[in-house]
């Protein structure tokens, strides 16, 4: 008996370690551009002041970006003397623009090996910064954590559907689906094995007609490092918003815990025209407090696109190639590991409901809440009400 206890105490030593050796190989991958770029790039691609509103007071800083990620992200820092702020602001936004740039899938850059550059020429061997080739590992890790929900080379299809809600909203007369033939011909470049990425090199090269699309990690990896850089900078209080994805740290001023309200995702689709969206307690479904946590929402509620009045988000299952039809959407907490929020978001949205309830009664730091339909019908994980306010 005691043999087996030995055994099993080293068996959870090792994979703590383990796991602690990977932490340490990411933050060592990391490194701010003006530790990597040359003062010509610099002053091109990671300018502060031209991409940033930066508004300093006496009680608080914030910075507001509207140029990457395709959203607006806000950071407001609390509790940090004014002729630090803006230093600490600007080394913040320097690591938003560096994710931008590398998990780009829309344009390339010529200072970065990104996304566009490997889907460009998959079959090709492309030499990638170590920070890109951590997010695409862990991305390809997911894909069996998530029993297949998440799965970055769906991108040939996805960009199908992509493309069609992209004609209809330029051309409102010509909306349609894809083809069925051009979806099942588009799976045939979808199988993620086929992604050859070196970890220890940062090399990848992809099967002819693959592409990847990291649209359901990039913007909450950026968080989580987003959030390290502030922390290293010495910030002790504050509050990152970037596009939905709240992450907090420390307290509120005013000594409580940092609130965060969940709008209501059938308001915000009816562009806030129902009745019950007029007030506070109908606009907001959940009002979420406490320490360190990561909030995020997934659903099909804010890109979509109507043909013969049936609606299509842009959350495509993998397993049907169509956009998931149950649910609305799904508010995702979490208390640690938070820089796989937008995956375990994603990821229980595409799952049946009853499975994605187990496995977030199985992690305790998950816990989540489904907003089923557009009656507010939810389903909550086990503990998801300690964190109500």
């Amino acid at each position: 008996m005691k043999k087996t206890l030995l055994l099993i105490f080293l068996a959870v030593s090792l994979q703590c370690k383990a796991t602690e050796q990977g932490l340490d190989n990411e933050s060592q991958h990391f490194h701010l551009a003006k530790e990597k770029y040359s003062s010509k790039v610099l002053a091109q691609f990671y300018p502060c002041d031209d991409n940033a509103l930066i508004n300093i007071e006496k009680d608080r800083a914030t910075l507001t970006t509207l140029s990457y990620f395709g959203t607006s992200i806000n950071i407001t820092l609390y509790q940090t003397a004014s002729e630090q702020a803006e230093a600490i602001l600007c080394n913040a936004l320097a690591v938003i623009q560096d994710y931008h740039y590398l998990a780009s899938n829309y344009a390339a850059y010529p200072h970065v090996t990104n996304v566009k550059t490997i889907n460009q020429a998959p079959t090709l061997t492309h030499h990638i910064d170590p920070q890109l080739t951590d997010l695409i590992a862990t991305s390809i890790d997911w894909h069996q954590e998530s029993q297949g929900y998440f799965n970055v080379a769906l991108s040939p299809v996805i960009s199908l559907w992509r493309k069609k809600r992209f004609l209809c909203q330029e051309t409102p007369g010509e909306c349609e689906l894809p083809s069925e033939h051009s979806l099942r011909q588009a799976a045939r470049y979808v199988d993620i094995s086929n992604i050859t990425l070196d970890r220890q090199n940062h090399t990848i090269t992809m099967a002819d007609g693959m592409s990847i699309d990291l649209g359901g990690i990039a913007k909450g990896w950026m968080v989580e490092k987003l959030f390290d850089q502030l922390r290293r900078d010495g910030a002790e209080a504050f509050v990152i918003n970037a596009g939905g994805n709240i992450r907090h740290y420390g307290e509120h001023p005013s000594g409580r815990s940092f609130i965060t309200a969940i709008e209501d995702p059938v308001c915000k689709q009816s562009e806030y025209t129902l009745e019950k969206c007029q007030t506070q307690e109908g606009l907001y479904h959940e009002v979420i407090a406490g320490e360190n946590l990561t909030v995020v929402s997934s659903g099909n509620y804010l890109r979509y696109f109507e043909v013969n009045g049936k609606q299509y988000h842009h959350i495509i299952d993998p397993n049907t190639l169509y956009p998931e039809k149950e649910g609305v959407a799904v508010t995702v907490i979490l208390s640690s590991h938070h820089i796989y929020a937008d995956i375990i978001s994603t990821m229980l949205f595409l799952m049946p409901v009853e499975q994605g309830l187990k496995y977030v009664n199985d992690h305790p730091w998950i816990e989540a809440a489904w907003y089923l339909n557009k009656q507010g019908d939810k389903i909550k994980s086990a503990n998801f009400n300690k964190y109500k306010f």
